[in-house]
């Protein structure tokens, strides 16, 4: 029940949610639970989207409630005013998030985001060596993790409390994951209803980390997680959503293959020998998939598409340096 007083959905259902009053009700059970005010504020805002999601209540395997909104706008057409959300994933880094804005007056590059998860190499080192003194303690053991806890506590270590402490080590990295790709979700889907208040079409476009590569990363199920979630957001929003593959170290002017110029632990540069300019490798990574896109689409007979890679090739033209680090 919206918070204007209109009743949606099956009114014979078990279960009702009244934002006019912030409440879950099961009426056969008597129940009556209080939803907190930003879980109120969503679901209002959700109503007022045209058009407008269904609401489903689960209950899930650990007994708790779960709202699924479900949403299946068509895609609109690209026009002369878009939006390009352009992710390259990095199984040691996370998200390289970028947004190019075209029109008829040009190209920019409007927003640039480097997500990263938390470092959890401490966290995993403590879990490993808990672990490790739960199976089979020892004088040794115990040194390692005097290294890591506090003096009195690893003293005091026994093997149920070094299991214990493990399990909480690996609840507080899932959560901390989990937080991560509920921002990074969040992050994405505010760009497209930005785009969507000032009349711009929209594009999800991601160069994902094949699952080989992928495999054993300790990024492996957040990145996958965060894809999925990618996934579900474009088809909510109703954006066109495209997987492609790219490489940071092409240069994004002539296409050429640079060469490593500098690295730190946080940027790679790569050089090219053809054209002299150095570019940072996400930049380029997410640049390149932008122009891939409307590449391919270009070769379909799409004029918008023409026009568009036009404007990001004109614009990178102008500005040789925009992608630096």
């Amino acid at each position: 029940m919206p918070e204007n007083g209109e009743e949606r959905g099956n009114k014979n259902a078990p279960c009702v949610v009244d934002l006019r009053r912030g409440e879950l009700r099961i009426p056969s059970c008597h129940v009556r639970l209080r939803l907190s005010n930003s879980l109120v504020g969503t679901l209002a805002e959700e109503n007022k989207l045209t058009p407008r999601p269904e609401f489903v209540l689960q209950l899930t395997s650990r007994g708790k409630l779960r709202i699924i909104a479900k949403r299946a706008p068509p895609h609109p057409q690209l026009n002369t005013l878009l939006r390009v959300v352009a992710i390259d994933e990095n199984s040691a880094h996370g998200f390289a998030l970028a947004v190019f804005e075209i029109e008829d007056r040009g190209c920019k590059l409007a927003y640039y985001e480097k997500m990263r998860p938390e470092n959890h190499g401490y966290g995993r080192q403590l879990t490993t060596s808990l672990q490790s003194f739960a199976s089979a303690p020892s004088g040794e053991k115990r040194t390692q993790l005097s290294q890591l806890l506090p003096e009195e506590l690893a003293k005091a270590l026994t093997p149920e409390l070094a299991h214990e402490l493990a399990r909480q080590a690996r609840t507080k990295e899932r959560r901390l994951n989990d937080d991560f790709v509920r921002r990074f979700a969040a992050r994405v889907r505010k760009l497209l209803r930005e785009a969507a208040k000032e009349g711009r079409a929209a594009v999800i476009l991601v160069d994902p980390i094949d699952y080989k590569s992928l495999e054993g990363t300790r990024l492996q199920g957040t990145l996958l997680r965060a894809r999925r979630a990618l996934e579900n957001i474009a088809r909510y929003e109703g954006t066109p959503f495209a997987e492609l593959r790219v490489s940071g170290k092409q240069c994004p002017h002539c296409g050429s293959w640079g060469t490593e110029a500098r690295r730190t632990a946080r940027m790679r540069a790569y050089k090219c020998r053809k054209c002299n300019i150095e570019w940072e490798r996400d930049k380029g990574a997410v640049y390149n998939l932008a122009a891939k896109y409307f590449e391919e689409l270009r070769k379909r007979g799409n004029e918008t598409a023409e026009r568009a890679l036009t404007s990001l090739k004109q614009w990178l033209k102008r500005h040789p340096r925009a992608l630096e680090y």
